[in-house]
Parts: structure tokens; C-alpha cells; sequence
């Protein structure tokens, strides 16, 4: 597997992986046009990771962006980048999910952050994986039963 920077041209697939990473078990995907889905868009290109399969097809996808209200910040009150990560349903369990992870904290380390944060849903399977990836719960997250998550880059 290849991992990459994102591109404009990636754009439609980043939008399929935000609808991917929004789901609510049992319940349908947002729509494409949805527009708290587009308050999760990466704000640039260059604040995504692709990961491509052996063909160079895109098969997961991790970004940061900064979301309304912040879910996390420093102790000096500066904004922690919140991350959001998907990978395609065919993929998972392979690696992807955490190649982009940590592909995503060495590009976040690189534009200065020192830290990265993530909302997971308390039941979500993925919260092993970011266990694993070094992320600690750092309070509430968004929604009911939501969590805080953050990782040290440095």
C-alpha cells in the first residue's frame, strides 16, 4: 500500500470518505451536499492522506480540519486539528486505517501541530485502533456518547 498527499482532484472521493466517516450505524450515509458533512472537509489539499491500493486506486483517506465549536484545544486555548479517517468497506481490517493515521500525524508534525484529536463514538470498533495508534480520551466528545480523543505528535 502507497500513501500520498491529497490533491484537488481527489475532492469527490474525500467527500465519499467524509459521508463514510459520518455513518451512524444502522442509519443511511449523509448526502454528497449535506452541509454539516462539508463542515468536515479538509480545508486544503495538502491537509490530506491518501491510501492507495497495489493498482493506485484510492482506498482510505485521513485529513484535519478545524470544526465549530473546537472539540479540543491547548491549555493556552490554541486549536487542536481534529482528524477524521474512513477507509473504504472492502479495505478494512488490512492496515489502512492505521498507515493513514500515522501517515496523517508525521504531515501534521511537519505543518507544526503537536497534537491531533479525533471524535469517535464510544461503541465504534475503531476506537481500538486509535487506542493503539496512541490516542488517550480526553473528555467529551460530540454527540451523546461521543469521545475526545488525542494523540501527541512529538
Amino acid at each position: 500500500m502507497r500513501v500520498r498527499t491529497g490533491e484537488p482532484s481527489d475532492a469527490a472521493f474525500i467527500v465519499e470518505m467524509a459521508r463514510l466517516a459520518s455513518a451512524v450505524e444502522g442509519r443511511p450515509l449523509p448526502p454528497a451536499d449535506d452541509p454539516t458533512l462539508a463542515q468536515g472537509l479538509p480545508p486544503a489539499p495538502d491537509t490530506s492522506v491518501l491510501a492507495l491500493d497495489h493498482g493506485g486506486h484510492p482506498v482510505g483517506a485521513a485529513w484535519w480540519h478545524f470544526r465549530e465549536p473546537l472539540l479540543v484545544v491547548t491549555p493556552d486555548g490554541t486549536p487542536v486539528p481534529e482528524l477524521v479517517v474512513a477507509v473504504t468497506p472492502a479495505a478494512r481490517g488490512h492496515g489502512v486505517g492505521r498507515c493513514l493515521l500515522d501517515a496523517l500525524a508525521t504531515r501534521a508534525a511537519h505543518h507544526g501541530y503537536d497534537r491531533l484529536a479525533l471524535n469517535v463514538h464510544i461503541h465504534n470498533p475503531a476506537v481500538r485502533l486509535y487506542t493503539r495508534a496512541g490516542f488517550v480520551v480526553e473528555g467529551k466528545g460530540r454527540g451523546p456518547l461521543g469521545v475526545a480523543m488525542v494523540r501527541p505528535l512529538r
